[in-house]
């Protein structure tokens, strides 16, 4: 009687060993298999991401190509490019300035493409692009505001003071224009620099002056 209940409990252990054995090696085997369809599933949706933007560069291309004045496509391949998602901010530059040569007069595009160059780290051509809008619009405080911007990044300070002076000349009551003042005040305390083209002041303005320090 001793003796089978010794053989029946060296058989539960050895038992117990086994199912353990077998649980965890199913466990590994469905790891692996969770692993490898969590991978599957990101893969696939990367190439699906990839495959919808190329899908709709082919649809905008192809448009282009059936009519090259069709400048609603131009824009919609340009913004498409400049999504920081696609991030092909040369391309977007690219159309935007074939969007342009249709219609030259487009200031909000022009902000636009000041806008990628800063991302691209490329100040001087947001600059230059920047100063174009505020001559097509020297009444749009947005394109005084962003020139700003661009010009203290490029390091031309008198050209971002005098932008945002006339920023404030037309935008007074804006949100942002005690930040503007404060940023105003500190470039002006900063040593001179060489002079650059200022922005153009707002139509019967007289050239902005920077505030005292």
């Amino acid at each position: 009687m001793l003796l089978n209940r010794k053989l029946i409990n060296r058989v539960t252990k050895w038992f117990a060993i086994f199912m353990a054995a077998v649980f965890a090696l199913s466990i590994t085997f469905v790891s692996g298999k969770a692993g490898n369809i969590f991978e599957g599933c990101s893969r696939s949706s990367s190439t699906s991401g990839n495959s919808n933007v190329d899908s709709q560069v082919k649809y905008y291309t192809d448009l282009i190509n059936q009519n090259p004045q069709d400048k609603d496509s131009m824009l919609a391949l340009a913004s498409l490019y400049a999504q920081d998602s696609v991030g092909q901010y040369s391309d977007a530059i690219n159309w935007f300035n074939k969007y342009l040569q249709i219609d030259p007069q487009n200031v909000d595009v022009r902000i636009r493409m000041g806008a990628i160059y800063l991302k691209m780290n490329d100040a001087n051509s947001a600059v230059s692009v920047l100063t174009d809008a505020t001559r097509l619009a020297p009444t749009n405080a947005n394109a005084f505001m962003q020139l700003g911007v661009a010009a203290r990044q490029a390091g031309q300070n008198q050209t971002a003071i005098a932008a945002w002076n006339t920023f404030l000349q037309l935008a007074p009551n804006d949100p942002s224009a005690p930040a503007v003042k404060n940023e105003i005040a500190t470039l002006a305390a900063a040593p001179a620099q060489t002079p650059t083209t200022a922005a153009a002041p707002a139509p019967g303005a007289a050239a902005p002056a920077a505030p005292a320090p």
